[in-house]
């Protein structure tokens, strides 16, 4: 990576927290949807690694419902974890072409989802025979491009959660995702010296940005600044599917 491509990194990861602090999501789909526009995606994800890690264990750790969560939720884990660690071992350090196409596919759906405000309603009954399915399915994406958001993201919500544990139940399953996803980077050699000292000089700016965020969360219309960062990772994505494709 070259020193611009550095500063541009930090100043993205900047952005991203800030968004995470405004509206409470959005750290790696917006870290890795802008900084893959000029690094190979195996970098971008390389460099989401260790933000990831702490800002998911703090999400994880607040809300006093730890060990239920994993008790409910280890059979989607489970599999998404193994999954993951699989596709990190297949694809190398170096992902296919197409795994771009992946990536903008994912970012279309989850910006269209928010958009439209699409909510799954998952029945308690199906909950067990879907949670495997789930996890297979999102560890194989979140090897492939960095994030799990789908179909991941859409299951969890539409499960009959409370609000309050439903944003500990995302810390929790992402802190096991981003631990496994690092620690196959670190495995596998993608996530080297350079790269790791780039992701740890990373996690400043992406606190930082929270910290602003939820700052300056009073002053704005969380609500339109929700709808801009749809737009604009829907923009993204277009942008991502139409350049391999086209």
């Amino acid at each position: 990576m070259t020193t611009d491509q550095i500063v541009i990194g930090l100043a993205i990861f900047l952005l991203a927290g800030t968004v995470k602090g405004l509206v409470g999501l959005g750290l790696p789909a917006i870290s890795i949807a802008l900084t893959s526009l000029f690094l190979p995606l195996s970098e971008a994800i390389a460099l989401i690694a260790l933000p990831t890690i702490v800002t998911n264990v703090w999400q994880a750790a607040v809300g006093g419902h730890f060990w239920h969560i994993v008790r409910r939720q280890w059979p989607l884990m489970l599999p998404l974890t193994v999954v993951l660690y699989l596709t990190v071992w297949l694809i190398g350090q170096k992902g296919p072409d197409w795994a771009f196409v992946v990536l903008g596919t994912v970012l279309i759906i989850y910006a269209a989802l928010g958009l439209f405000r699409i909510r799954l309603t998952i029945h308690a009954d199906l909950e067990k025979p879907l949670a495997p399915v789930i996890g297979v399915v999102s560890g194989f994406v979140a090897g492939l491009v960095g994030v799990p958001i789908v179909p991941l993201m859409p299951y969890l919500q539409g499960l009959d959660i409370k609000p309050v544990e439903l944003v500990q139940t995302l810390g929790v399953v992402l802190c096991a995702t981003s631990l496994t996803l690092t620690a196959s980077l670190l495995f596998f050699g993608v996530l080297d010296g350079p790269r790791a000292m780039v992701s740890g000089a990373a996690v400043l700016p992406a606190l930082g940005g929270m910290w602003l965020g939820q700052r300056i969360r009073s002053r704005l219309s969380v609500e339109q600044f929700r709808l801009a960062v749809f737009w604009a990772l829907l923009a993204t994505g277009l942008y991502t599917v139409a350049t391999r494709l086209l």
